[in-house]
Order: structure tokens, then C-alpha cells, then sequence
């Protein structure tokens, strides 16, 4: 008969190859919102006006700061609570996270509705936007109520990973893409407005996230929320442990998404600001591919780790490692050989005669964001997110100065090529010795 520990290695291993099997699915649909129904709508709503619906993205990306941060901390305390055994315990977190997120949700939509009843729009994303505040002003209310609603439904992808079935996530995501580029690919068609290609991306984002959680609770009746569940401790801890996460896993996104396409539109206007979206858009789909692995194996890593098995989370680390690094340098290598092509064949006349030099600055960006990812990926599974925070917010302070420097005097190419120098220079040298002391450390 096979021991503990070899049941649990095996079902650590099975989780992982289902979520990676799934993923596929998920990816395809994400891939089929990009490739295909995004070009429809740059050439129906034209390179200015799609570069206004990257500016609203950008903008509300930044809802999902907090909600993100509470991620790891909840996933750990649920797969703590299971292997306990304490269906209690599972539901004091489940419940504590659940109400914390829709204060979040809430005090997040009131301060950015604020913003926008408040501030002009061209004093915010500069003055090259002026003449254009209605189609931006329609986008951001229409983004703002749907990113407030995915807020808390993230929730439930969180407490599928603290449960080990990342596979759901990848299924649901799946059909949510699917719909998104149908409703992309048909409706912009119908409705050529800014405000409804917001409303047809992350719509059915939002359908298919409600229905994950939906499910969840009815095969884990354990993790509805009630109130008298409700733990101001337990609350205290997601949201302390949560704003460090956010400063480690998010701050880069807000600094090198956020900040550095605003930089970006006040410098070059919305037909900029299009651009610098469309590798923003290519640096999700890219990821993706790696997130794959990296999402499930996480998880299974301090599971592993809990319960003592080095060999094992060593083991699941390597191949991760392995992995993506070999698909950051082949994405550098396919972006520098074949980017101009891709972006004429893919995006029409409007994206044609951009320079190598530009595709070379950004895939040398997405290759360090890459080995960072890994880097934080396994720093999160050996809980060591509060070193990480600190470090990372060195990092994006460095990069936000360097990104405005290299912008003004190099142009966009040179702006990727300086970030991802800054990237490998501190994170990248400093923390994959820390996983390694970290895993040793809570074996």
C-alpha cells in the first residue's frame, strides 16, 4: 500500500496536469478574443478610438490591486484548514474573505467614481484626449462597474486554488473568452462604441466568473459565506498579508502598465497609447502560456512543503524554472525575427512600418518579465511575500525612472529595453536565491 505521502505527491501531480490540460482550453479562447476579434474592432472603431479603449483599460486595471492581494493568503488558509480536516475553520476564511472583498469593491468604486465626477479627463490622461471625453467618460463608467462586479467574483477562482482544482477556473475561463469574442467579433459591428467593446470584453468575464463561484459553493457548501463567520482576525490577516502581495505581484503591473501607458499617451496620444496597448494585450496572452504551470504549481508547492515533501516541491520547481525560461528566450527570438510581419498580417495597414528595434525592446521586456513571474510565482509558494513586497517596490521605483527617462530620449523600444535591464538586475539576481533558502526553510 502506498504511504501518505506518495498519495498526496500523486494527487499534487494529478491537480497539475489537469489544470494544465484545461488551460489549453482557456488559452484558446483567449487567444481566439486577441487574434481575432480585436483586429475586427481596431478596424472598425479605427487605431484612435481603440487606443481610447486601451486607455480605459489600463485605468481600471488598477481595481484588482487589492482584491488579487488576498489571494495567496486565503489560498493558504483554505488548503490549511482541508488538510486538517476543519470544515469550520475553511468557512471562518471563506466567509472573512468574502465580506472583505465587497467592502473593498465597494470603497474602490466610490473613490474612482469620485475621480470621475471630479477631475477632467484631459487633465488626467492628457491634453491629446480633449475633444474625445465622451466616448472615455462612457468607457470608464462601463469598465468601472464591471471591474467592481469582477472584484469579488474573483473570489472564487482564489478558493479553488486553496482547493487544489485550478482545472474549474481554466473551464469557466474558457467559456467566458469564447463569448467575449463572440460578442466582440459580432456586436462592435452592431454598436461601433468604445463603451461597448469594454462591455463585450469583460462582460461575459464577469457571467462566467459568477457561475465559477456559483458552482463552488454548491459542491463545497462548506465555503458559503454566512456572517456569524465572519472572523475580524482572520479579515485582518488577508488584508495586512494582502496589501503586501499587492505591492510585490501588482505594483509592477501598475507602475509598467498603469503608469508607463500613461506616460506613454501624454507623449504620443492616442494613436501611441494603441500601441502600447496592443503589447500589453500581448504580454497577457503570452503569459498565459505560462501561467499554465505556474498557476497549479504554486499552490501544490507549499502544499507540498506543509507536509515536509522538499523533494517533491524541489522537484515541481525545477520544471516550472525549465519551462519558462525557455519560453521567454523563444518569444525574444520569434518578436525580433518575425514581429513586423506578424503585426501587418495581424493588425492591418495602421500597425505596418513599426521598427525591429521596437519589437526587439519589447521582447527582451516580456523575457525578464518572465523569469520575475517564475521568481514570484515560487517566493509566494515558500511564503516569503513580505521580503518580496520590499524588494519589488524597489524594483518598480527604479523602473518608473528609467521608463521616463529612456521614453523621452529613445522612444518606446528603448523604454522596454531599460525596463527589463532594471528587472534582471534586482529581482532577478536577488530572489532565486531566496526561494532556494526558502524552501529549505519550511521543509
Amino acid at each position: 500500500m502506498p504511504d501518505e505521502q506518495s498519495l498526496q505527491s500523486a494527487r499534487r501531480d494529478r491537480s497539475i496536469r489537469l489544470a494544465v490540460v484545461t488551460s489549453f482550453a482557456s488559452k484558446a479562447g483567449n487567444a481566439l478574443l486577441q487574434l481575432l476579434a480585436i483586429p475586427v474592432a481596431v478596424r472598425v472603431l479605427g487605431r484612435e478610438e481603440f487606443g481610447i479603449y486601451g486607455t480605459v483599460g489600463i485605468a481600471l486595471s488598477i481595481v484588482a490591486v487589492l482584491q488579487a492581494g488576498i489571494g495567496p493568503a486565503l489560498a493558504h488558509g483554505i488548503a490549511s484548514a482541508k488538510a486538517r480536516g476543519g470544515d469550520a475553520e475553511a468557512r471562518e476564511w471563506s466567509s472573512s474573505a468574502f465580506f472583505l472583498s465587497g467592502g473593498l469593491a465597494l470603497l474602490a468604486g466610490l473613490l474612482l467614481s469620485a475621480l470621475l465626477l471630479l477631475l477632467p479627463l484631459p487633465w488626467i490622461f492628457g491634453e491629446e484626449f480633449a475633444g474625445r471625453e465622451d466616448a472615455l467618460r462612457w468607457g470608464l463608467w462601463t469598465g468601472l462597474l464591471l471591474f467592481v462586479l469582477l472584484f469579488l467574483l474573483n473570489l472564487g477562482d482564489r478558493l479553488r486554488e486553496g482547493l487544489l482544482e485550478v482545472s474549474s477556473n481554466n473551464l469557466w475561463g474558457a467559456a467566458g473568452n469564447l463569448a467575449a469574442a463572440l460578442m466582440v467579433g459580432i456586436g462592435v459591428h452592431l454598436v461601433p462604441e468604445v463603451w461597448f467593446l469594454v462591455l463585450a470584453v469583460h462582460g461575459p468575464l464577469v457571467l462566467a466568473k459568477l457561475c465559477n463561484l456559483l458552482s463552488l459553493w454548491r459542491h463545497h457548501p462548506e465555503l458559503r459565506p454566512l456572517r456569524s463567520f465572519f472572523r475580524p482576525s482572520v479579515a485582518k490577516g488577508l488584508f495586512t498579508d494582502g496589501l503586501a502581495f499587492s505591492s510585490c505581484a501588482l505594483v509592477a503591473g501598475v507602475v509598467e502598465c498603469n503608469l508607463c501607458g500613461w506616460l506613454v499617451g501624454r507623449s504620443g496620444g492616442p494613436s501611441a497609447s494603441a500601441l502600447y496597448s496592443v503589447f500589453i494585450q500581448m504580454t497577457i496572452m503570452q503569459l498565459g502560456l505560462v501561467m499554465m504551470l505556474s498557476t497549479p504549481t504554486w499552490p501544490a508547492v507549499a502544499e507540498a512543503l506543509a507536509r515536509g515533501d522538499l523533494a517533491w516541491a524541489k522537484r515541481a520547481a525545477g520544471r516550472l524554472y525549465r519551462y519558462g525560461g525557455a519560453f521567454g528566450l523563444c518569444a525574444f527570438a520569434g518578436l525580433v525575427l518575425l514581429g513586423p510581419w506578424f503585426f501587418r498580417f495581424w493588425l492591418g495597414a495602421e500597425f505596418s512600418g513599426l521598427p525591429r528595434s521596437t519589437f526587439a525592446g519589447y521582447g527582451f521586456y516580456f523575457a525578464a518579465h518572465v523569469w520575475r513571474h517564475l521568481n514570484h510565482t515560487m517566493m509566494i509558494a515558500t511564503g516569503q511575500v513580505r521580503f518580496l513586497a520590499r524588494i519589488q517596490f524597489a524594483e518598480s521605483v527604479l523602473v518608473a525612472g528609467v521608463a521616463l527617462l529612456a521614453l523621452k530620449w529613445g522612444g518606446m523600444g528603448s523604454m522596454f529595453a531599460a525596463m527589463a535591464t532594471t528587472i534582471l538586475v534586482v529581482s532577478g539576481t536577488i530572489l532565486p536565491w531566496r526561494v532556494m533558502r526558502g524552501m529549505l526553510g519550511r521543509a
